[in-house]
């Protein structure tokens, strides 16, 4: 059987070397449409950035420098690599203006510690519309400053990259493949030339790939893999642990003593730093109860014989080993291991007994969390000092110096993986959002800055110190009065005042014999008629007329009636409910199907012809015109990239695409103007666009947002601030009165100021020193409009006296900058430094504009901060 198998395999290897080059991928076309946008845009607004820090997010990938600790790279999922050289007092992002969002997996040469490759797509499996693919392999010869894409497009996601220990030119990558569609670029790839070339020298069929790849450190002849049947499903009979000992050119499954069969899940290998004949292999084996899935084997003849170590069940796979399931070996002692599970284990005695790491922890900014976040996804172990180890999973980058004793929470970094944000109506206004398994937070409207503590809480967060938080409301009459919902259709009433939460969630009456469905993201909403009404919905759509204390349905089961039998799907992907029509409601699935109703749910009418297949995630019925709506919908969960985008005029009968010039790439969210009827909003896969023509072209926001999913907007009518959360980077804003103004004006729009605020606040002033408080106020933004790129001046005066002056290069259309109220910044060696940082007086001022061609005035004021 082996023989057999090791010619099947050595055949297929000769037949990949020449299918090694792949087919680009959809996410490289539209991030050149992405990337002409941002170079053409008339829109360069500063967009401020909110934060928050304190929950950071999922790490996918950690890696050091162990000859320079102080030099981390950190891999987020969906927000980015961040690199610090301080031993994480402050971070860079380092893989900007890549065409993918997502990362699997980085990897630093031994050899040679500026040589970094990176694999782009998330190596989690999870249908919740942001498990991110990527575009390949990158490398990095310069510590990370520039980037080279180079090779595996078509992989879309991948587990792990191992390097040489001696020469970094030779690299293994495992390739997941695509995680919901079949494709033929799957399993282990090989370069023997720094990414010049490709081999894919271990491949199955089209939907298994590779989970994991070690390369001996002791013999890098031998290396490791682990392969996982992952689609449709979580396993399968191809699953398991292969070995090559000639670099690759040859592999054979190793089986005797492993779990076999269909039920095979992922795994992942851990091989001694000595002895490359000693390994281990930790597996999802789901032939057994969920529960106890996981387990560990070991080899010490080089995988010929494996055993499992341990008697006792390893219980950190509750029914998710597909999340996770990484193994490592320490570098100095090879009978000490860890298992990464929900929770991480740790044994140290060859695997028989196991106990879960735990430790004091502590964190860059105090929060309600006090101890070690779960669901761990990475580990990195210094080869210099076994002590120090660095763990990443769902709540970011804790690092412990002891073994896990004791950890340090690097939650500094503004990450956040946002599935949606609200805003309540207090002065200033307070943003809240939930997160991937990061509970939901809540904090000032205010731009973040590292130097200031974190004013951000949690609005709840689990007895693990995380949870998934999904969808928040606030009463709209009483601020005091929160909803906020996790995975799964649960749903919580908080009083904000006691403190007091309690569970609303629907039940179906006992008359009603059926299944209750609900998405992980399940949609509910507070009613615009009535701020004591919800609306909540799964397979069922549910309402409620005294705050969630009771519920009837008002539906049937609508996923069972849609006629088309491709859009029959599971549960509801967004409820809504018009502004100016109480009871006219919209219900849209995950699989493309749509619902209206007119009576407040006494009959319902399926209105999906002529549009997609995929996930229904925004429905915005227009608050101008009864019988408008727009939605969106989303289909990474089916491997589907494009972008859908529609617009109905008679209540969903007829659709029609609006995508126009929009990058082909999902969109997550449409968003109506709350002042002009033709201003729409669309967040997409990697950023904010605006239509001014409702939907017949589009243009790019902002400058320096970072590439990122858009995942929410919100609009705050009294300051007119636009919000948006992001699915890796966090919450930011900018205000609309620019945008607003180049519309009102658009078709005689003269170069010159558009406007910069009437009223300006100082910050407060310390009564012992009188040096300003900088955390107490906010910068001021300065916007105006050139009608070419052109150089510019920017002129503060009183009285005819200059002040101040600014100078640089502008691009046609808005420009804006935002002024700290700082006349003369001096770095002075006097112990009261800050004194010499000379703000602007309160008082009456001119602000001027000066271009080769023009030039502005506009007037403002200046207060003090009482």
């Amino acid at each position: 059987m082996k023989k057999f198998f090791l010619i099947y395999l050595l055949i297929f290897h000769v037949g990949n070397i020449l299918n090694s080059q792949q087919k680009k991928s959809p996410l490289i076309s539209s991030y050149l449409e992405y990337d002409e946008h941002k170079k053409l845009t008339p829109f360069n607004i500063d967009w401020v950035q909110i934060g928050p820090v304190i929950n950071s997010a999922r790490v996918e990938s950690i890696q050091v420098d162990e000859k320079n600790p102080g030099t981390m790279y950190v891999a987020f999922g969906s927000g980015n690599l961040w690199k610090t050289t301080n031993n994480g007092i402050s971070w860079k992002p380092i893989f900007n203006n890549i065409p993918s969002i997502g990362i699997g997996d980085i990897a630093v040469a031994p050899s040679n510690r500026d040589i970094i490759y990176v694999g782009t797509g998330e190596s989690l499996k999870k249908a919740r519309n942001f498990t991110m693919p990527g575009t390949g392999v990158y490398k990095s010869i310069d510590g990370g400053e520039s980037w080279k894409h180079i090779g595996l497009d078509d992989s879309w996601h991948i587990g792990e990259i191992s390097i040489n220990p001696n020469n970094p030119d030779i690299v293994f990558v495992s390739v997941l493949g695509h995680f919901w569609s079949k494709n033929i670029n799957r399993g282990v790839y090989r370069t023997l030339d720094g990414g010049l070339t490709w081999e894919n020298v271990l491949h199955i069929d089209n939907k298994t790939g590779s989970n994991d790849i070690i390369i001996s450190r002791s013999d890098p002849n031998i290396i490791y893999t682990t392969m996982w049947e992952n689609n449709p499903g979580i396993s399968g009979y191809n699953s398991g642990i292969y070995k090559s000992i000639d670099n690759g050119d040859n592999w054979i499954k190793m089986e005797n003593g492993l779990p076999y069969g269909e039920k095979m899940g992922r795994s992942s290998v851990a091989v001694s730093y000595s002895n490359p004949k000693k390994a281990y292999i930790l597996i999802d084996n789901l032939s057994k109860s969920r529960a106890e899935a996981a387990e560990v084997y070991k080899t010490e003849d080089g995988g010929n014989n494996w055993q499992r170590t341990h008697k006792e069940e390893l219980l950190i796979f509750p029914g998710i080993g597909w999340y996770f399931t990484d193994i490592y070996v320490s570098p100095d002692n090879d009978d000490e291991i860890y298992g990464l599970g929900v929770r991480a284990a740790y044994s140290n005695d060859g695997g028989k007994s196991f106990n879960n790491l735990k430790g004091l922890v502590k964190r860059i900014n105090p929060s309600q969390a006090k101890g070690l976040h779960l669901d761990h996804c990475e580990l990195w172990i210094n080869p210099l000092n076994p002590n120090h180890i660095a763990l990443g999973n769902d709540g970011g980058l804790f690092v412990s110096y002891d073994k896990g004793n004791s950890w340090l929470h690097y939650n500094n970094l503004p990450t956040g993986e946002f599935y949606d944000i609200e805003i309540d109506n207090k002065t200033p206004y307070n943003i809240y959002g939930g997160t991937q398994d990061d509970a939901t937070v809540y904090g000032p409207s205010e731009e973040w800055n590292n130097s200031f503590n974190e004013k951000w809480k949690y609005l709840w967060i689990d007895a693990w110190d995380g949870g998934d938080g999904c969808i928040t409301q606030v009463d709209p009459i009483d601020n005091d009065v929160v909803y906020f919902s996790m995975q799964n259709g649960a749903i919580r009433r908080k009083n904000m005042i006691s403190g007091i939460s309690v569970s609303i969630k629907p039940k179906l009456p006992k008359n009603i014999n059926d299944d209750l469905n609900y998405n992980f993201i399940t949609p509910y909403f507070i009613s615009d008629h009535n701020h004591k009404t919800l609306y909540h919905a799964g397979n069922f759509v549910f309402k409620s007329t005294n705050r969630g204390d009771s519920w009837e349905p008002i539906s049937k089961n609508l996923i069972e009636l849609s006629v088309k039998k491709d859009k029959k799907s599971f549960s509801a992907g967004s409820i809504v409910e018009s502004k100016l029509e109480r009871g006219l409601l919209y219900f849209g699935s995950d699989r493309g199907s749509i619902w209206v109703t007119k009576n407040d749910g006494k009959s319902w009418e399926e209105r999906s012809e002529n549009i997609g297949d995929a996930y229904i995630r925004s429905i915005q019925p227009s608050k101008f015109k009864n019988s408008r709506v727009y939605m969106s919908m989303t289909g990474i969960n089916y491997d589907d990239l494009n972008a859908y985008l529609y617009v109905s005029e008679d209540y969903g009968n007829k659709w029609k695409k609006l995508t126009g010039n929009l990058p082909n790439e999902p969109v997550n969210i449409i968003k109506e103007d709350e002042k002009y009827e033709d201003i729409l909003f669309a967040g997409l896969y990697r950023g904010l666009y605006v239509s001014m023509d409702r939907g017949k072209s589009w243009n790019i926001i902002g400058r320096n947002l970072p590439m990122s999913s858009v995942s929410d907007i919100e609009i705050h009518k009294p300051s007119n601030d636009l919000i948006i959360s992001t699915h890796g980077r966090g919450i930011f804003k900018f205000n609309l009165d620019p945008l607003h103004y180049y519309f009102e004006k658009r078709k005689n729009i003269k170069e010159g100021f558009l406007f910069t605020s009437k009223e300006m606040f100082l910050p407060k002033f310390n009564d012992t020193h009188s040096e300003p408080l900088l955390h107490t106020y906010q910068k001021v933004p300065i916007s105006f409009n050139l009608n070419n790129d052109r150089k510019y001046e920017l002129i503060i005066m009183k009285k005819n006296k200059v002040l101040w002056r600014y100078k640089s290069e502008g691009k046609k259309g808005i420009n804006q900058i935002r002024w700290d109220l700082i006349l003369n910044k001096i770095d002075s060696n006097q112990p009261y430094y800050i004194h010499f940082n000379k703000f602007i007086d309160p008082g009456r001022y001119n602000l001027l504009l000066k271009t080769d061609n023009t030039k502005s005035k506009v007037e403002f004021n200046v207060y003090e901060n009482i």
